[in-house]
């Protein structure tokens, strides 16, 4: 779920009264798209714009609008870090991977990726 004008207007007529210009600008930015890779539910984006009014009213909250550029620079940073922490993650299961495929030669049995290639290899050298 993603805010619009219409949310806002509930929200204001929830807490009775009319919020600033320069708020609503920053809720409308900040919440008028899903967060990648995750998607807000009713009661989570409520929550979340609910604790900004809060800060915004003790003054605790920032409501300066990044431009565009800025917005997809940080985003952009998000998803290369996001990659390369995946990488990480994979370079440690072929890493394990390859341990139990060692452990099982040392026990005399075949990892599956080996029986499908000799299967595959043997398969190709019949006659047809």
């Amino acid at each position: 779920m993603i805010i619009n004008k219409t949310v806002i207007r509930d929200l204001e007529h929830k807490f009775r009264r009319s919020f600033p210009a320069d708020l609503k600008k920053y809720l409308l930015v900040n919440y008028a798209n899903e967060p990648f890779p995750y998607e807000f539910t009713e009661q989570d984006l409520y929550a979340n714009i609910q604790k900004d009014i809060h800060d915004y009213e003790a003054g605790t909250l920032d409501v300066t609008v990044k431009s565009p550029s800025e917005r997809w620079a940080e985003e952009r940073e998000y998803l290369q870090d996001l990659c390369i922490e995946k990488f990480r993650e994979i370079c440690i299961l072929k890493e394990y991977i390859s341990e139990l495929e060692h452990k099982l030669l040392e026990h005399g049995l075949e990892p599956s990726q080996m029986v499908k290639q000799r299967v595959k290899y043997e398969a190709e050298s019949l006659p047809y």
